[in-house]
């Protein structure tokens, strides 16, 4: 006894169909390779144009990079200043303490400041009401 699944499909079937089905297939493979071409030339020129520019850029980021950390280094350049400063009134320790608070009042300040200039208003975006058609349908069994 012989199922669907053991016969064996008619040989007329595979004359008509593997010329259609090798053609089919080559062309797949012709889109396949032409899209794979194009996302390949779009990735070299991206990865080309950053390359170009961070040459361009370089000296910039180095020349803020150090100049960054040399505003740090002055910061803390200044406030050991002070607290020498102030050493000649009151004891080091105390001195210390004093230019420390100072230092974290100011950038309490600083932190207040920058969030007193937070764009005013709802944080939360609203969801806008739906207008899917099903939704203005009326039940056929209301009344």
């Amino acid at each position: 006894m012989t199922t669907t699944t053991d016969r064996t499909r008619p040989r007329i079937l595979d004359r008509l169909t593997d010329p259609l089905t090798g053609r089919a297939r080559d062309r797949i493979e012709r889109v396949e390779d032409k899209v794979r071409a194009a996302v390949q030339h779009e990735l070299d020129a991206v990865g080309l144009s950053m390359r170009t520019r961070a040459v361009r850029i370089r000296p910039s980021a180095i020349a803020f990079g150090v100049a960054a950390l040399l505003t740090v280094t002055a910061i803390a350049l200044f406030a050991l200043a002070a607290v020498v400063a102030l050493s000649h009134v009151v004891t080091l320790w105390l001195s210390a303490l004093l230019v420390g608070a100072a230092l974290v009042l100011l950038a309490a300040g600083a932190a207040a400041w920058g969030r007193a200039m937070l764009p005013a208003g709802n944080p939360i975006i609203p969801v806008p009401l739906s207008t899917h058609p099903a939704e203005e349908l009326v039940h056929p069994w209301a009344d």
